[in-house]
This record gives C-alpha cells, structure tokens and sequence, in this order.
C-alpha cells in the first residue's frame, strides 16, 4: 500500500512539474521573440515576376510584447530579406497605447522593398492606425485595389475589410483581365463574403495561430467566427490561403509550439 501511495505521490509531483514547464515556456520563451516563415508558392504568375519576394506581417499589437526593441529588430529582418513587397494585414496598436505612434512611424519607414508596402486594417485598428500606415509610405486598400506593373502585364493586388463595400470594381477587373492576383485582410473569415477563388493568393492574421498549435490539428484558441482557420495555410481550388501566426500578441500573452513570426513568401512560375 506505501508502495502504490509513493508511485502515485511521485508521478503528481512529475505532472505538476511539467504542468510549471509549460507554463513558463508559454508565458516567458515561447509568447516573446519571432521567427520567419519561408514558404515557396508556385503558381501561374508571369515571366517577369518569377521569384517575386513578399513579406506578410500581422498582427503587432505594439505595446504589449512588441515594443521599440522588437520591432526595429523585425524591420532588420524584413529588410535582410529585400522583399519586393510588404503586406501588413491588421492590428497595429495593443489597447490604449496611442502614445507610442512617433516610435512606430519612425521605425516601419525604415522598411525597404522594391515596389511597394499595403495594408488592410484590422478589428482592433482605428484612425491612429490609418495616420501611421500612411506616413510609414504603406498603401492603403480596405476594399480597393492596386496594379503592380514591372513590365507589360501588372499584378492586382487588393484588400478587403469586414464590410467589402465597393469590392466589386475589384472583381470587374479580375473578370475582365487575366492577371496574377494577391488578396489581403485581416480576418480570414472575409473571404465568406465575396467569390474568394478569383485570387491567386490570399493573406490573412487575426487568429494569432490559435495560440496553442498542436500537429495535425492546428490552433486550438480561435477568435469567434474563424473556427474553420486554425491552420497556416488552406488550398481551395486554385487559391492558395495563407494565416500568419502574428508577431505580438492580443488577449493572452501565452504561446504554445506557435511561435510569433511573419511569413516570408517567393512566388515562382510553375
């Protein structure tokens, strides 16, 4: 009987160990610092922009774990990569942190590309957000788009927000010219509200990658309305859809095996 009492003794005290590993791994390593995501898409994209090189960040919730430090060593690595586009997809600013705007816009100017940096805005971004993209040089296009041309044919590349009002200037071009299309938004449950398989490409963050992220299954802690997205990335039709993990974090600052990043993408010619 001590025997049994001992075993079971020993294997609570191993559990409530783990279960404190965890907790500090998730808290204090895993929720800070980020990685990048390379991630090669092949697809019928022209001649001229094979190889196009495209950075997708999300999600920054400056203030809460992304702060100055953070994020100049983010715009470093951005621009170690010379991306010929920058795509942000949402959140800027964590709470009431409206204070910090001088810090950000002087950092994200910073940013280097080739031919050009857009954005869409998120659920928790308001006017403060739409002044810094601006003056950091990125593009705007909730519910508009943009034509790329490096060379005879453009690229289209488009935003939509919670309510695509005027999408469908958008999907008239799309049905009238034959071009390599790239949508962004920040909830990826946007894509419901329009006929989403007209783009190549689909960009996407709000989910923070559920938080924990367990194989095979996906994210585990989603954001309601987007229960069907706790993946990376989703292939329908013709249309690749990619989810970025986020680089800050929003509601809970724990992580587990989802570490924060951004997705580094080169498009090639199939």
């Amino acid at each position: 009987m001590k025997t049994r009492l001992r075993l079971w003794v020993k294997i609570m005290l191993a559990l409530i160990f783990i279960i404190i590993l965890i907790l500090i791994y998730g808290f204090y390593i895993n929720s800070h610092g980020f990685k990048v995501n390379e991630i090669a898409i092949y697809d019928n994209i022209k001649e001229e922009y094979n190889g196009l090189k495209l950075v997708h960040i999300s999600d920054l919730n400056y203030g809460n774990t992304i702060h100055k430090k953070e994020l100049n060593q983010i715009v470093k690595k951005i621009n170690l990569i010379k991306p010929d586009i920058v795509v942000f997809t949402g959140d800027l600013i964590y709470k009431n942190n409206k204070d910090k705007i001088s810090d950000i816009n002087k950092i994200l100017k910073k940013i280097n590309y080739n031919i050009g940096a857009y954005y869409v805005t998120g659920d928790q971004d308001q006017d403060d957000t739409i002044k810094i993209m601006n003056d950091s040089n990125f593009i705007f296009l909730d519910n508009t788009y943009n034509l790329i041309y490096q060379g005879s044919t453009p690229i289209l590349i488009a935003g939509i927000n919670d309510n695509p009002n005027n999408f469908n200037k958008t999907v008239e071009y799309l049905e009238n010219n034959d071009v390599f299309s790239i949508l962004i938004t920040h909830k990826p449950s946007n894509i419901k509200n329009i006929d989403y398989q007209n783009f190549n490409l689909i960009l996407a963050g709000h989910t923070h990658g559920g938080y924990i992220k367990l194989p095979l299954i996906g994210g585990l802690i989603l954001p309601e309305g987007n229960y069907l997205y706790g993946k990376n990335h989703y292939k329908k039709g013709n249309t690749n859809i990619y989810i970025s993990n986020g680089l800050g974090n929003d509601k809970m600052n724990f992580r587990l095996f989802n570490k924060p990043s951004f997705n580094f993408y080169r498009i090639r010619k199939k």
